[in-house]
């Protein structure tokens, strides 16, 4: 089952110990029809150019079987998202768009693995913007959706490319965050215990950092001159059991994960690449709600993500926008679907549990229809 977290400005900072909340039903049943119309479409799910189905007001809110809510932390405030400058002069979806911070470079990122991860590494060989997943290292094929059960990870290959919201007017516009020098940052390992979830019962190990102070909830360990952070939800014992079972090799992160825990994903801290689908929210049919600015979507690698949560209990920093609700299809991927415009309420969480609602992952072939603009930054996660 899917966890979901829920962001936006004015809510309560999450923290993992945290359980079911009366707003997180909402979101977990409106969530769980992804799973509901999603679950038997398995083949390859392109984005056509013409719009097939306008939804001109907002659809009415659908229920399944509740996942189980994260929480309710606030997410907002990256220029990354609800800027107003244009990116490498497309103007995506509508709305204001965020710059493009160029840091010149050419090429797909470098980095090797399988799946695509909020704030980590593009797959090794794949031609950005091609269909490759936006991940740098490898997670295993989980393909759960934003509600509960499991649903289509993706199609072709084992994780989605990007998200679209369907009952669109009009189609989105593409937007892949290009950092061609990810893999020169620090690297990072999800290891999880056996049952565990996004920020939830696990720990990311983070090499190279700056030297640190251990802190509840962070163990450092000195190699050389150099660091290795592990920080996470487990207790002290764990966390130091991980270190215990930490190497360096090729100037990367290995762990030989203790009894109970495993591996879920390896990458680059910084996302080399994120696939951003954005609309103007008045196309979606909810600007009365959300106001009539940008909305979008996002599927990158999770590895920077996920420290950043451990780090913060929310992702405040790291998503932008007014609000954002964040899932993770697959262990080592994060997908969120986000706006810029009202300020964040009740009613502006709701719309977008109706969105997510809406929500459906695309592969390869749907983001190429997309022609999407490329801009060359670095993916930075506060």
């Amino acid at each position: 089952m899917t966890d979901v977290v829920s962001f936006g400005p004015d809510k309560p900072p999450w923290r993992p110990s945290r359980r079911l909340i009366a707003s997180g039903v909402v979101v977990a049943a409106a969530l769980a029809l992804f799973v509901a119309t999603r679950g038997e479409d398995q083949a390859a799910a392109p984005v056509t150019p013409t719009p097939s189905s306008c939804m001109g007001t907002a659809p009415p809110l659908r229920t399944g079987t509740p996942a189980r809510v994260i929480g309710s932390a606030p997410v907002a405030g990256s220029a990354r998202v609800a800027g107003s400058a244009r990116v490498a002069g497309s103007a995506p979806g509508a709305g204001s768009a965020p710059g493009a911070g160029s840091a010149p470079g050419a090429g797909s990122a470098p980095g090797a693995g399988s799946a695509p991860v909020a704030g980590s590494a593009r797959v090794a060989g794949s031609a950005p913007g091609a269909g490759s997943a936006p991940g740098t290292g490898s997670a295993p094929d989980a393909g759960s959706a934003p509600g509960a059960g499991s649903a289509p990870a993706a199609v072709t290959g084992s994780a989605p490319v990007a998200v679209v919201i369907d009952g669109a007017c009009s189609i989105g516009s593409g937007l892949e965050r290009r950092d061609t020098t990810a893999a020169s940052g620090p690297w990072t390992v999800v290891v999880r215990r056996d049952g565990g979830s996004f920020g939830h019962d696990g720990a990311v190990v983070t090499y190279p950092v700056p030297r640190e102070t251990a802190a509840p909830g962070k163990v450092v360990k000195a190699f050389g001159r150099s660091y290795a952070r592990i920080r996470g939800d487990l207790p002290a014992p764990d966390l130091r059991a991980i270190a215990d079972r930490l190497t360096i090799a090729g100037g990367r992160p290995v762990v030989r994960p203790p009894e109970g825990m495993s591996v879920v994903a390896t990458g680059t801290y910084r996302p080399a690449s994120i696939h951003e689908i954005r609309y103007g929210t008045a196309t979606l049919g909810e600007q009365d709600t959300l106001g009539g600015g940008l909305t979008y979507t996002g599927v990158a690698a999770a590895g920077g993500y996920e420290d950043h949560l451990y780090a913060y209990g929310n992702l405040t920093a790291a998503l932008g926008g007014n609000g954002a609700l964040a899932w993770e299809p697959k262990p080592g991927l994060i997908a969120f679907i986000g706006y810029s415009g009202a300020q964040q309420n009740d009613a502006t969480s709701s719309a977008l549990t109706r969105l997510a609602a809406r929500a459906r992952p695309i592969n390869g072939d749907g983001w190429r229809a997309l022609n999407p603009t490329v801009a060359v930054q670095s993916n930075d996660i506060p």
